[in-house]
């Protein structure tokens, strides 16, 4: 803030009611390299405007995003983000106090809440969906948890093609239970492979996790992987991208039981990574099994339309061996931030979105083709991202981010298969012209 009320004395009594002695205190736990040390570096007897101006100046020699050419996906994508949504999700109805377990929260936002999973539902195939999760990671989690309860055994099969990050949260929640993971490798073509899978389903197997499209972009055989799964009576989950599905067919209709994944791509801004919001979404016969919360629609006394929170499956509300969960809060703001952008957007453009990022990343994969040193050796059959192979490949990232080219992840360290791979993306916001220059650019490191 420019301007900061706090005196010396109200200073010193917060510092004392936290039990320590100066505002260096407070920081002490942060690493040196990112403490400011002494007084900052601003010339004296500057007025307000002078000083703004000097702060300024020095913010704007930090690199930022738009000032790349960037190419850079892996779980969070750089869409475009209409003009009204901002404006609107800024509008003080949606900024309560009130979180969506209470009682007390306003018909709007009630009704809100019921518009986003009204849209997920639409965009899965799927019966329910709840009110929302913190993440990506915290959906597959509670959607292997549901699994488990619901098949009462004790063993959890998972790709490997899932995005790190969503297993080391899937890990981290089951680490406290006796249940097995069992991870199933890719193929040389990147997708998972089935006869692996077919071996490691057994009759303990409650589910079985997938990621489509995958880590590595590509589009999963979602029907062969979950029909395999029925013959084990096991559950099938899918981790989606909802952009994807605006093309894909419907996940409901490829015998999956369970659908999950982030819903920043539906009107978030990359923001650092965050914040943004998990989806659930599922058939009405495990609707109790569901985490957090569900708004339903109803009418009241007088036959007007009214919104309740329909189930509340923790321990707040019900005996706590009975929970679903002991989630406390979701996403709520986030997930009306995507509604809003799903109803800018209507049913033709999300799909115009999705075809465009389709196109481009198919358009840079075969430019890509084009030269002799980069290899391409995992399948086409992707959607919005694709891995591309050079020796050297981090040292490739490297210098292209120095001439303002961000290619995209390096994968050295992911999985043997992956050396020198580099995760690519391309979304709508990309133009032929950056990808021509990216193109001409690595050509010339490559020499």
């Amino acid at each position: 803030m420019p301007y900061i009320l706090n005196t010396e004395n109200d200073t010193g009594e917060m510092l004392r009611a936290a039990g320590l002695k100066s505002l260096s205190d407070l920081y002490s736990h942060l690493p040196s390299k990112i403490k400011i040390s002494g007084e900052p570096n601003i010339p004296s007897g500057l007025s307000e405007q002078e000083t703004g101006q000097f702060v300024k100046g020095l913010a704007e020699k930090n690199k930022i995003l738009n000032s790349f050419n960037s190419f850079l996906g892996a779980g969070v994508y750089n869409h475009y983000i209409p003009s009204a949504l901002k404006p609107l999700i800024s509008r003080a109805e949606f900024l309560t106090a009130y979180t969506p377990y209470q009682a007390e929260c306003s018909q709007g936002i009630l009704q809100a809440i019921y518009e986003y999973q009204s849209y997920i539902c639409l965009l899965t195939g799927m019966d329910v969906s709840n009110a929302s999760l913190f993440d990506a990671g915290s959906s597959l989690s509670e959607s292997v948890l549901m699994s488990l309860r619901i098949t009462k055994r004790s063993k959890v099969v998972i790709s490997s093609a899932i995005n790190p990050e969503y297993k080391k949260t899937l890990y981290t929640y089951l680490s406290g239970f006796n249940f097995k993971i069992q991870e199933i490798d890719f193929n040389k073509d990147g997708a998972t492979d089935i006869d692996l899978l077919r071996e490691a389903l057994d009759d303990n197997t409650a589910c079985f996790a997938l990621q489509s499209p995958s880590f590595f972009g590509i589009i999963e055989d979602t029907e062969k992987f979950s029909s395999l799964a029925k013959e084990k009576s096991a559950l099938t989950i899918l981790v989606a991208n909802p952009m994807s599905l605006a093309l894909l067919k419907e996940p409901a209709n490829c015998g999956i039981d369970i659908v999950c994944g982030d819903g920043q791509v539906l009107g978030g801004s990359l923001s650092l990574g965050g914040p943004s919001f998990g989806f659930l979404a599922t058939k009405n016969e495990y609707l109790r099994q569901m985490p957090g919360r569900i708004v339903g629609k109803s009418v009241d006394r007088e036959g007007k339309p009214a919104y309740c929170l329909t189930l509340q499956a923790r321990e707040q509300h019900i005996k706590r061996e009975k929970a679903t969960s002991n989630i406390c809060s979701n996403q709520s703001l986030n997930a009306i931030q995507s509604a809003i952008y799903l109803s800018l957007m209507g049913k033709a453009g999300l799909r115009d979105c999705a075809l465009y990022s389709l196109n481009l990343a198919h358009y840079l994969y075969e430019k890509l083709k084009e030269i002799d040193k980069v290899k391409l050796n995992f399948s086409r059959n992707f959607f919005n991202e694709f891995i591309w192979q050079a020796d050297n490949g981090k040292n490739i990232v490297k210098k292209l981010y120095k001439e303002k080219i961000i290619a995209g992840l390096s994968l050295d360290g992911v999985s043997p298969k992956l050396k020198n791979g580099i995760l690519s993306c391309c979304t709508e916001t990309k133009t032929k012209e950056q990808i021509d220059s990216f193109i001409e650019t690595l050509r010339n490191i490559l020499g």
